[in-house]
């Protein structure tokens, strides 16, 4: 699905207001000038920013006679191969909130993986090889570089 630019910056604009008004409730750090809000609220103005400069772009173009549909259906997602694809993640999503828990990151996500890419005719071999390497690749910067714990599930006892 595609959005105009008014379209998507109007949204733009409302996370970004969202955004900002949540991390007005955020703790301040003692003996900071600065708390937890700081950077949701940057972010905030940021997304507000690009909202206005997308509902410019608009509005140039509407001046310059260049007229769109506000919502339109991009023609991958007219085809039965794109409506899969929209399915696949969604599903690979939902796999990895209900399913990765109780069997794990790896085996989740390593499958996700491997069925997006055999939908997207990628050679089998090298859809294996590229669903294990950036499944490693995803658990070492989430789980070692960046501290988050991943679901282990059945492996718990291997490391």
């Amino acid at each position: 699905m595609q959005l105009s630019d008014a379209l998507s910056g109007a949204l733009f604009i409302l996370l970004g207001l969202f955004m900002i008004w949540t991390a007005s409730g955020f703790p301040a750090f003692s003996g900071q000038p600065y708390g937890a809000s700081l950077l949701p609220t940057l972010l905030g103005c940021g997304f507000i920013i690009a909202g206005v400069l997308l509902g410019l772009r608009e509005l140039t173009w509407r001046r310059a006679g260049v007229r769109h549909a506000m919502i339109s259906l991009l023609p991958p997602l007219r085809q039965v191969a794109g409506i899969g694809s929209v399915i696949l993640i969604f599903a690979a999503i939902l796999g990895q909130i209900l399913v990765a828990p109780h069997v794990g990151y790896m085996p989740v996500s390593v499958i996700s993986l491997l069925a997006i890419f055999l939908w997207h005719e990628v050679r089998p071999l090298t859809a294996i090889i590229a669903a294990i390497c950036t499944t490693l690749f995803c658990w070492w910067a989430f789980a070692v570089l960046l501290r988050v714990p991943l679901p282990r599930g059945f492996i718990e006892g291997f490391f």
